[in-house]
């Protein structure tokens, strides 16, 4: 049985560039990727930031990243993306 990735959408405030972003994800130590999930309105896709999909191993690993990312003044938001619903 093959085992479900664990993800998470990290989006970032409006006046973080790419790179900066990029460091902060860099240094969680985790794989991550630029994107997001479908679920957002195109509205908050240009009111928010640089936004990324991380990639997590164990569901210990998604705790500590989630709690150390929403402790960052730089993040708008930390999520579960829900890949069955397309609202796009």
């Amino acid at each position: 049985m093959k085992k479900d990735k664990i993800e998470l959408i990290v989006v970032f405030k409006k006046d973080i560039s790419e790179s900066a972003a990029e460091e902060k994800l860099t240094n969680t130590g985790s794989a991550y990727r630029s994107g997001m999930d479908s679920s957002r309105g195109k509205l908050y896709f240009y009111s928010t930031g640089p936004k990324f999909i991380l990639t997590l191993v164990t569901e210990m690993e998604r705790s500590k990243v989630t709690r150390a990312l929403e402790g960052m003044p730089e993040i708008h938001e930390v999520y579960t993306p829900d890949w069955t619903k397309c609202k796009d």
